[in-house]
């Protein structure tokens, strides 16, 4: 693995239980936030938990409802979550609407000991043989502006739920359940080319999980800015990943 994981759609930021929104400004093309009221085709969505943004759906827009495979769920409800790409007049290219996620169910550190079968189970909380985006959301993975294109990307049958092997394929991508799989030893081993028990950047690249964000994180990690991160440095980092709930 010489490249960082991209993770998600759904997940390109390190793997947290609870996401936050980086859509911001009155101006921005994303929109991520709470839909607050809808009225025919204007919809008013709370962006960030700040800005109040009044959308407009057009004959042209695309409109999605993830992790719904209740057909009678599809149509918009004040209290969904919302992502949409906009136009600068605030007319909708696409828009998709995800169920509250409500109260969050952190499974802990057992999780990191638990097979995809098993965390399967734990979070398919109606027992329909598959997983919602709220049941993932809750427990594995929640990010408002990446998490509904990435459950939409794992829901290949377009059923609304992720089966076993759907669900397989998300959590892979997901940065706690990576880490988890291996010892912290190891994937320093793998990532350091010279064998000299340090990480350059260039070498934390293969095993860091943030995107865009490499070299803030890389930052971040080396505490005493040696210009390296030393193996108490990436096992710390790996750790805020894997233990954080």
């Amino acid at each position: 693995m010489r490249s960082c994981t991209h993770l998600l759609i759904l997940f390109l930021l390190p793997a947290t239980l609870h996401g936050q929104s980086n859509s911001k400004g009155a101006s921005s093309p994303v929109v991520v936030g709470e839909l607050k009221s809808v009225e025919g085709n204007q919809f008013k969505v709370l962006q960030g938990g700040e800005l109040l943004r009044k959308l407009v759906l057009r004959p042209k827009s695309h409109v999605h409802y993830v992790g719904m495979h209740d057909k009678a769920a599809h149509h918009p409800v004040a209290g969904y979550g919302v992502k949409a790409k906009v136009e600068k007049d605030g007319s909708i290219k696409s828009i998709l609407f995800t169920q509250p996620i409500g109260k969050m169910v952190p499974l802990g550190e057992r999780r990191l000991m638990m097979s995809e079968r098993e965390l399967f189970e734990k979070i398919d909380e109606d027992r329909n043989g598959m997983v919602s985006y709220v049941e993932f959301a809750r427990s594995i993975y929640h990010s408002p502006k990446h998490g509904p294109d990435g459950f939409r990307k794992y829901d290949r049958d377009g059923d609304g739920g992720l089966n076993q092997e759907e669900f397989n394929r998300s959590l892979s991508t997901v940065a706690w359940w990576k880490f988890s799989r291996k010892q912290s030893a190891d994937w320093i081993a793998n990532a350091d080319e010279d064998d000299n028990g340090k990480l350059t950047l260039d070498e934390f690249k293969a095993i860091c999980t943030s995107g865009n964000h490499i070299d803030n994180v890389f930052r971040r990690t080396d505490k005493d800015k040696s210009g390296d991160l030393s193996g108490t440095e990436v096992t710390a980092y790996i750790e805020s990943i894997t233990k954080k709930m």
